[in-house]
């Protein structure tokens, strides 16, 4: 007859509780002498039965115990944490109810059964209104990044130190002082030339920094960044404080455990990574209460938050901030580029699309988790085919990645995931003679709406910025098409053109300068491409755009096309910057949706930066004998012309090739703008364009003003001196 072991394996459990109540501080998962098995088993012997050893070369009586042991932790009854298992106040109580082995093991598994039917409910409402942790490294994860939003965002303490109070407005300040408007852009790695810049912070500064770069690299995966580099980069700023702090264990274990690979822009822009999340974290410690308490309570307005921060797009980071700070809400995806394309191969159908990217992927995934009782990972063999063949996690363990701040605007490294724009200089201001702040908005409305447009009277540089912003972002890969009233949807991305075979008159389908530059663009997605519309407006756009309406909002959703059997989509690398001539047709009159899909930005005479143009190139061009008499001429001009639509711009007074002098301006204003002005004026007769002739306008200068205007140029060398 086959010995039964039950009666030793319920006596064994009430023997591990007696052995833990004794020992409040714990005892360690071993069978050494010491541990748990060997104490129990010292206090129940083992029978023959299980002395012996089963197929998994385990002794049967410990195999049994470990078993049986989560019985008690379902209970509630113990913990096992960190390799020691303790006793709970439940466990205690227990042990007094239940005095009998066979009664104790009876209500252990009563509860057992209990809670895992609680679990399994509650498992069923998390897969039904949240998205749920993949695997445990996620769970460590969000447990990990959970400590900086309670610590930091919510309470302003730390997460190192539960003794200050670090993520605060003055830390913060102090931060952007050192770090962000002094850049380090030298030879060096972002910890080397971040030492630099701390070298005389606040213990405050320093602190809030170390945790805020912990918290940068908390989600990212040892394939990409080694915990060894993580925690070397944090180390160094700590080590850097008068009074250091540690890292602490519950964080350290956080970062062992990175569950995203974050693409090559977060690796290679450690810099300009950081800046952006010290950017949302200073906007938010700035914001009122009211405002704080919402974006952490609601998802939404929390992605509405971290989009709204000024600075670069750098589109990975600000996805990765959405997710570390609402994990049940935004996926682990940090490139637009798969989130497009995982929308778009698993939603059911366009009608169920909200148009927001984020939402459909949350709908799509609860959606999922229903059907199949178990989190989606878009990453893993069963899903990964089904929306982008050879996109993948990585698997295999690359050397982590050194920290590289690039020094001359290239990335140093090429891959999937698209580079951010680089920021406005001092070059490209003074390509353009324009102050860098407003460039960099430029920059930035471009970069998160995708399609950007500049309009204003002639002459105000339109053009010549569109192309000097395109060749900033996208160097060589800046092309330029100009319509007109009759270009066609043929002309511009793909039609049937006439061509001669063998003598004989047939049609080929042909590529427009769109489909040429999405096809380059597709080929490179790392890279950025623009193309630049100029006089846009002049076309009939409708007709020009056909079915691409649609895509300049709707990116990543393909369409069909009029003369291919293909379906077609923008790519997110491709941006497009179009030049409008308000003298020729006004804003209002544009088509509504082709409105909606734009941001627009003026150029005027009257207003910044135009204002200043004339002056910046006329104090820069040395062969200019005027001074600044061209600048108030022009100033004077605008000023008589009734419609503003009508101003006359500053490059006509910026000749391409040499300086402006007295007969270079006197043959400008005869034969470009007194035309100009006689075409507005059209039927009005010869008289009205007196009031625009130099002459006259001198003369009105000089009752304005009554220093001479050869003073106001500037005068002799003595002029210039100061007191």
């Amino acid at each position: 007859m086959t010995e039964s072991t039950g009666p030793n394996r319920r006596k064994r459990i009430r023997a591990v509780l007696e052995i833990l109540s004794e020992h409040p501080e714990g005892v360690p998962n071993s069978k050494d002498p010491g541990g748990v098995f060997h104490l129990a088993v010292q206090r129940v012997p083992l029978s023959p039965t299980e002395a012996t050893i089963n197929a998994s070369n385990l002794v049967r009586g410990n195999a049994s115990l470990s078993f049986d042991s989560i019985g008690l932790v379902v209970a509630g009854w113990i913990t096992k944490t960190d390799g020691i298992w303790r006793i709970t106040p439940e466990g205690l109580r227990a042990l007094d109810l239940y005095p009998g082995a066979d009664e104790l093991f009876g209500q252990m598994a009563k509860l057992s059964v209990a809670q895992t039917a609680r679990r399994k409910a509650n498992r069923a409402e998390q897969l039904r209104t949240v998205l749920v942790s993949r695997n445990p490294k996620e769970e460590v994860f969000r447990a990990t990044t959970a400590l900086f939003v309670q610590k930091g965002l919510r309470e302003g303490s730390s997460v190192f130190d539960p003794d200050r109070d670090v993520w605060t407005v003055d830390a913060i300040s102090e931060l952007r002082a050192r770090f962000i408007e002094v850049p380090d852009m030298g030879e060096g790695t972002f910890v080397e030339k971040l030492r630099l810049q701390l070298a005389e912070a606040s213990d405050e500064a320093r602190l809030l920094m170390a945790e805020l770069v912990t918290w940068q690299v908390l989600p990212i995966f040892d394939g990409a960044i080694g915990f060894a580099k993580k925690k070397e980069r944090i180390s160094a700023i700590l080590q850097t404080m008068e009074e250091p702090a540690v890292i602490p264990d519950e964080v350290l274990k956080g970062l062992k455990n990175g569950v995203v690979h974050p693409g090559q822009a977060m690796n290679s822009n450690t810099f300009q990574a950081m800046v952006l999340v010290l950017s949302v974290v200073e906007t938010y410690l700035q914001s009122s209460i009211e405002v704080q308490q919402e974006v952490l309570s609601d998802p939404w307005a929390w992605k509405s938050f971290v989009f709204s921060v000024k600075g670069r797009s750098f589109p990975t980071q600000r996805n990765a901030l959405l997710y570390m700070v609402h994990p049940e809400t935004f996926t682990d995806i940090f490139s637009d580029e798969d989130k497009g394309l995982v929308r778009n191969s698993f939603i059911s159908s366009d009608a169920d699309s909200t148009g927001d990217v984020d939402r459909d992927l949350f709908n799509i995934g609860l959606r999922m988790q229903q059907e199949t009782g178990a989190p989606v990972d878009y990453y893993d063999e069963q899903h990964k085919p089904l929306w982008k063949k050879g996109a993948s996690r990585p698997t295999a363990q690359p050397e982590p990645v050194d920290d590289v701040t690039p020094t001359n605007g290239e990335h140093l490294a090429t891959g999937l995931e698209r580079e951010p724009f680089p920021a406005a200089d001092a070059a490209l201001s003074g390509r353009v003679y324009i102050e860098e702040k407003w460039l960099q908005e430029s920059l930035d409305l471009l970069e998160n709406k995708r399609q950007l447009i500049f309009f204003g009277p002639p002459g105000t540089g339109k053009t010549f910025i569109a192309l000097a912003l395109a060749e900033h972002v996208a160097r060589d890969e800046a092309e330029l098409v100009q319509f007109h009233p009759s270009y066609s949807y043929e002309d511009f991305f793909q039609g049937y053109r006439p061509v001669t075979v063998n003598g004989a008159l047939s049609y080929e389908l042909k590529d427009g300068p769109l489909r040429r530059i999405v096809d380059k663009a597709n080929k490179a997605k790392h890279r950025n491409f623009v193309l630049v519309i100029d006089e846009i407006n002049r076309g009939n756009l409708a007709k020009i755009f056909g079915e691409l309406y649609f895509l300049l909002e709707y990116r990543h959703r393909k369409i069909s096309l009029q003369y291919s059997e293909e379906t077609f989509e923008l790519p997110d690398n491709l941006f497009i910057i179009g030049t409008m001539n308000t003298s020729d047709r006004s804003i209002a009159l544009m088509d509504a949706a082709m409105r909606r899909r734009f941001a627009f930005r003026e150029l005027h005479p009257a207003q910044s930066p135009v204002s200043e143009v004339l002056h910046g190139w006329l104090l820069a061009n040395k062969s200019n004998d005027l001074g600044s008499e061209p600048a108030l001429l022009l100033q004077q001009l605008n000023k008589k012309i009734t419609d503003p639509s009508f101003s006359i711009g500053p490059s006509y007074l910026m000749p391409k090739v040499g300086g402006i002098t007295q007969d270079v301006l006197t043959r400008i204003w005869e034969s470009e703008i007194l035309p100009l002005l006689e075409e507005h004026h059209y039927g009005e007769g010869k008289v009205i364009l007196k009031q625009y002739r130099l002459e006259t306008l001198r003369a009105e200068i000089a009752m304005l003003n009554p220093i001479p205007i050869e003073d106001l140029n500037g005068g002799g060398p003595e002029d210039n001196e100061r007191d």
